[in-house]
């Protein structure tokens, strides 16, 4: 049996390339992708830091866009060459609950399957060298010509989720959005709050260079903790990671306002429950469940809605061990895609 290099967190602070078998198809629907682009969400930074529930080793990594190397029959909507973005979650798309858009709750997987934490089983990490997509048509959506894989390697995690926490509430009416941040999670919501047309948003970040970003993108940013005087919010949404912060933005949001909280809490945090109930406050967290917002986010990268490269930083691929470690805010491993000739083998793009 063959084998691959897999990006593996061995302990706190600690990753490692080691080997692990290549995976192959398995049956109808499937596809193997090679990642050339790829990124750490913001809930593996607990892995770096040690506050993460979960030990190694184990491969990681969940976002990426990546090359099709395979497919198992002529059912499948990709084909060899096709750059995807791949869905964090592992979903099927035919389950009632897909069907409904909860794509992260799927009913033919187990409960939290998912690529690059050990959750649901083991389906490898979206930096391996390849990496067994079960479901492709639901799993795979196609780059649009011209969109840089750097900018959409987070399309099937939290860029989507991005677009679609944002366009909800715009929907609904919302004007003024607080949004509380640490790292690249918190910058996406912003930078498509601003791009379509939220009122006002507030960024709250305690780090300078953070805050530099959202200003950029036209949102004020102000360091923490988040405090009354900012005002009140049609909506507030909580990257941060912290549970004070949490607790005051529940306080902040206006009469039968909404809070979105986007989680990195591993344990129970007490919450002003009474205050929440006086203001009718509604409080919302979730596994984000992207699969319908996917195709959306990518059309508003390729109109340029927003460009994620601007916040994001290139690394090599053979370093990545260990720049995931450094304090940067979105580190994106990238490498040359493959191409197939029509008769010949793949071979590396020069």
């Amino acid at each position: 049996m063959s084998t691959m290099q897999s990006l593996t967190y061995v302990r706190a602070g600690r990753f490692e390339w080691r080997e692990r078998c290549s995976p192959s198809l398995r049956g109808p629907g499937e596809a193997l992708v090679r990642p050339v682009a790829a990124s750490i969400c913001d809930i593996d930074r607990p892995l770096i830091t040690g506050t993460a529930p979960w030990e190694g080793p184990f491969s990681v990594g969940h976002e990426a866009v990546g090359e099709v190397l395979d497919i198992a029959d002529t059912g499948t909507n990709v084909r060899p060459g096709d750059l995807v973005a791949v869905n964090w979650h592992i979903n099927c798309g035919r389950c009632d609950r897909c069907w409904r858009g909860l794509t992260a709750h799927c009913r033919e997987v187990p409960a939290g399957a998912m690529y690059g934490l050990p959750a649901g089983g083991d389906w490898g990490g979206l930096f391996d060298d390849v990496v067994r997509v079960p479901y492709a048509n639901a799993m795979l959506t196609p780059l649009p010509a011209g969109v840089d894989p750097v900018d959409a390697v987070a399309a099937g995690d939290n860029l989507s989720l991005g677009y679609q926490i944002v366009t909800r509430h715009l929907a609904a009416g919302a004007r003024r959005f607080l949004i509380l941040g640490r790292a690249a999670v918190g910058i996406n919501q912003t930078a498509f709050a601003v791009a379509l047309g939220a009122g006002e948003v507030i960024y709250v970040d305690d780090v300078p260079s953070h805050r530099d970003v959202a200003e950029r993108l036209g949102a004020t940013a102000v360091a923490g903790p988040p405090d009354r005087t900012l005002g009140t919010f049609d909506v507030a949404i909580d990257a941060s990671f912290n549970p004070d912060w949490l607790r005051r933005s529940l306080r902040m949001v206006e009469p039968e306002g909404t809070v979105e909280c986007l989680g990195g809490y591993f344990g129970d945090e007490p919450l002003p429950l009474f205050a929440m109930y006086a203001r009718g406050v509604t409080f919302r967290i979730a596994r984000a469940s992207n699969g319908p917002f996917v195709a959306p986010t990518l059309a508003a990268l390729k109109n340029g809605t927003v460009t994620p490269s601007a916040w994001s930083q290139p690394i090599s691929w053979e370093i990545t061990p260990q720049a995931l470690t450094e304090p940067t805010l979105k580190p994106v491993a990238r490498r040359p895609p493959l191409t197939r000739g029509e008769t010949g083998p793949i071979t590396a793009q020069p």
